[in-house]
């Protein structure tokens, strides 16, 4: 599996995925489960490409699909600009509970 140099910005190595899995995001009273594919992951956190709406501090959950009882809590830290390299991307950090 590739890995990446590590950016000045960032602390830890990424390394690349291309997994299946879903995003949870609450929407007021009610969950909604939105399918996203992992790009890369490092050991606190995954970088996400999807048809998702999401904002910088929100908490969602991340479910792999090969591990569908196990949800990971993370934190949004980014959101691709319509028109960017990352657009559809979002950076999230693991939360610890």
């Amino acid at each position: 599996m590739p890995t990446f140099p590590i950016p000045e910005r960032r602390r830890l190595e990424r390394k690349a995925l291309k997994k299946r899995a879903s995003l949870v995001v609450e929407r007021g009273e009610q969950q909604e489960r939105i399918p996203c594919l992992i790009l890369d992951s490092s050991r606190d956190g995954f970088r996400l490409r999807g048809t998702f709406r999401l904002r910088r501090g929100q908490v969602v959950e991340v479910i792999l699909e090969e591990h569908p009882m196990n949800a990971v809590r993370c934190g949004v830290m980014w959101v691709g600009k319509p028109g960017s390299r990352q657009e559809g991307e979002a950076g999230l950090q693991t939360v610890i509970r």
